[in-house]
């Protein structure tokens, strides 16, 4: 199974870093967050890739190469602008057409998804598209409960949601691309969430929620950058790769990875 791995975008929210370095290629403790995206995804067994380019491309694919170096196979997918998750799936159609179904996982996003169990759940539900939703996201802000006088009767600050929160990661079947066609996509940017799925709904194709939870960690401010890079190797490693099995290649050690 191949996985695409949406690496286009600006990263507008952690400039200036992103003004010189894409966003999938900023460093966390000695790799690029593209790396350590990677190295979970091959602990599951993902061993062919698709890499969305755009934005400072060159920087991703000097870096990765054709994957060799860690025993994998990569292609890349380049467009001019960034298109969108949906645009950026339709960009790499003739990289994708093959596979009976393939994964989606954004580039820039720490995720303690099981991608083995997330796969399989895809297969026995047999739709064209299954979202990974989190329960497992932390409110920035605090929210308060209001009674009909105005009068504030409970107050959580930055309380867990408790609901399910789609982390950006998807397993699609490849029926999903008519779909795309449809809107139109050559030119435009066009998103999964807010343009594809909604008339996926309202033609009432099923969309199937994997409802886990897990721990995400979106790296695209510049606070929770910033946030990660101070903390401690030894907690960081928790964080980046967790798995008490290492690759082949590489050795796990007291929260790192050495290569």
């Amino acid at each position: 199974m191949k996985a695409l791995i949406l690496a286009a975008g600006k990263g507008t929210r952690l400039r200036p870093i992103t003004d010189y370095v894409p966003k999938p290629m900023v460093p966390v403790h000695g790799k690029p967050l593209l790396e350590w995206v990677l190295l979970h995804l091959m602990f599951y067994g993902v061993r062919e890739y698709v890499i969305a380019v755009s934005h400072l491309a060159e920087q991703v694919e000097n870096y990765f190469g054709d994957g060799k170096r860690w025993e994998v196979r990569i292609e890349y997918s380049y467009g001019p602008e960034p298109a969108g998750r949906a645009g950026e799936i339709w960009r790499a159609r003739n990289l994708l057409r093959e596979e009976e179904a393939f994964l989606v996982a954004p580039g820039d996003t720490i995720s303690h998804l099981d991608y083995r169990e997330f796969m399989d759940f895809h297969a026995e539900h047999g739709g064209p598209v299954s979202l990974a939703l989190s329960t497992r996201y932390r409110l920035e802000v605090g929210f308060a409960e209001v009674d009909h006088h105005n009068r504030v009767r409970k107050f959580r600050e930055k309380t867990n949601l408790g609901r399910p929160v789609s982390t950006g990661d998807y397993m699609l079947s490849k029926d999903i691309f008519p779909y795309i066609e449809r809107l139109g996509p050559d030119g435009k940017a066009l998103d999964l969430p807010a343009d594809v799925f909604p008339l996926l709904l309202e033609e009432e194709v099923p969309l199937y929620g994997y409802v886990r939870d897990f721990a995400w960690w979106d790296i695209g401010r510049i606070s929770d950058y910033e946030e990660l890079t101070r903390t401690p190797m030894q907690e960081a490693g928790q964080i980046l790769y967790w798995h008490p099995v290492a690759l082949p290649g590489y050795q796990f050690q007291q929260g790192r990875m050495d290569h």
